[in-house]
């Protein structure tokens, strides 16, 4: 078919151990940029798989994906330092030290968040590196950041009040650093995704620490509404388009739930997708959800039916599962999706043609 993706695999990490690969895409350059544990990052050619250059890095610790910042590919190592590299060489334009713990750089459109031990947010210019704005979060600590709206410039900040019982959220113009809106909401809440009219959609844990609702706060009239869950899942990660969030636990229990209804309405469809460990969620090109599984596997899944597709065989290390505290979520392009397995490859497939996987 016209436009169709042909499939590759790119080993970047020979032999066991080192990690799975994480990878980031930039669209409008038609690149693919991924990092591995022991190797460094590379640049590969979307269309076949070529490694196009290497910067390699000696760290043999967890690694980030790279993030494409105006005219520089950044990649945070565990020693605390950025590294800007040039998108079409590789080669090294600079070095920063991160005024955080190390490799805790949030993205935010072309700059880059971080937070000190004492609570300080410090903004970093992606393509400069210099600083762009230093300030304290009135009301917070210690806050961490969780999402980012490119629709808005808003990057949304929160944190756990010491009783454990009410979750203070900040959302901060990420250009100049002012704080939009602040409120407190009852319940252990994390920012997930953002819905129509500005609106904020969180997860809420219960008393085991589970996911048992969905909160969406208006920050416009300051009224929230509580979706609640027909079961509780651990864990989950979210992804969202329009009014459906799609809720993918730790375990591989899949929940589509409708954020605009309430109550049995709620709930669209669930799948048990047999995965024992499963990466954040992503959403692709013809209502299509993406996610790899800890054995290497990436799988799709049709939204509007609920239903397992497609899924590519388990890519182990050395035969066995390579443990990592994070799954790399699949990256898409198009109709290219690309997964990355615990063997050390990054691979290629056709989203269009799933059951051909």
């Amino acid at each position: 078919a016209g436009g169709a993706v042909a499939p590759w695999r790119t080993v970047l990490r020979a032999g066991g151990g080192g990690g799975t690969p994480v990878c980031a895409s930039a669209g409008a350059r038609g690149a693919l940029y991924c990092s591995v544990a022991g190797t460094g990052t590379v640049r590969i050619d979307p269309a076949d798989g070529r490694v196009l250059w290497s910067a390699p890095s000696a760290s043999s610790r967890e690694v980030r994906a790279p993030v494409v910042s105006g005219p520089v590919v950044l990649s945070a190592g565990p020693d605390g330092r950025l590294r800007a590299l040039d998108p079409v060489k590789g080669t090294a334009v600079r070095e920063t030290a991160l005024p955080a713990r190390p490799g805790a750089a949030f993205p935010a459109g072309d700059a880059l968040l971080t937070v000190a031990e004492n609570g300080t947010v410090t903004a970093l210019d992606g393509a400069s590196g210099a600083t762009r704005w230093k300030k304290p979060l009135v009301g917070h600590v210690r806050p961490d950041f969780a999402l980012y709206d490119p629709d808005s410039g808003l990057a949304y900040a929160f944190e756990h009040t010491p009783s454990g019982t009410a979750t203070l959220v900040t959302a901060v113009d990420a250009a100049s650093g002012r704080a939009a809106w602040q409120r407190q909401v009852d319940g252990v809440l994390t920012p997930v995704a953002t819905a129509g009219a500005g609106e904020l959609v969180l997860t809420a844990m219960d008393e085991n620490s589970d996911t048992a609702e969905l909160v969406r706060y208006a920050p416009a009239t300051g009224a929230s509404a509580r979706i609640a869950l027909p079961f509780a899942l651990d864990g989950p990660q979210v992804a969202m388009a329009g009014e459906v969030a799609y809720l993918l636990a730790r375990g591989g229990s899949l929940l589509a739930v409708d954020t605009g209804a309430a109550g049995a309405k709620a709930e669209l469809w669930r799948l048990e997708t047999g995965v024992g460990r499963a990466s954040a969620p992503v959403l692709g090109e013809g209502g299509r959800l993406y996610f790899s599984a800890a054995d290497g596997r990436l799988l799709a899944v049709d939204t509007e039916r609920g239903a397992l597709v497609g899924q590519t065989r388990a890519r182990l290390s050395g035969g066995k599962l390579a443990y990592a505290s994070d799954l790399p979520a699949p990256v898409t392009a198009g109709r290219l999706v690309v997964g990355s397995a615990p063997d050390g490859s990054v691979f290629a497939v056709d989203g269009a043609d799933p059951g051909g996987w």
